[in-house]
């Protein structure tokens, strides 16, 4: 269950989220260096003000919805 919800290793305020199955055998290091850092430079705050701004709708977002439009 856990690859379908981190995929890569996903590091959060308890540690880092890793699948035990993708990473069979593999080492602390080798874990740590597959890490995933999602928007590291907090572009999609910018970007959601931003289109919140120009098209007048707020609300969640989802990347399918965002890639279907």
């Amino acid at each position: 269950m856990t690859c379908r919800v981190f995929g890569p290793p996903v590091r959060s305020e308890s540690g880092l989220g890793v699948c035990e199955l993708c990473f069979n055998g593999a080492t602390s290091e080798e874990v740590a260096a597959c890490e995933m850092r999602p928007d590291p430079e907090n572009l999609e705050s910018t970007l959601v003000r931003e289109l919140e701004m120009s098209s007048g709708l707020a609300g969640h977002t989802i990347v399918a919805f965002c890639l279907a439009s």
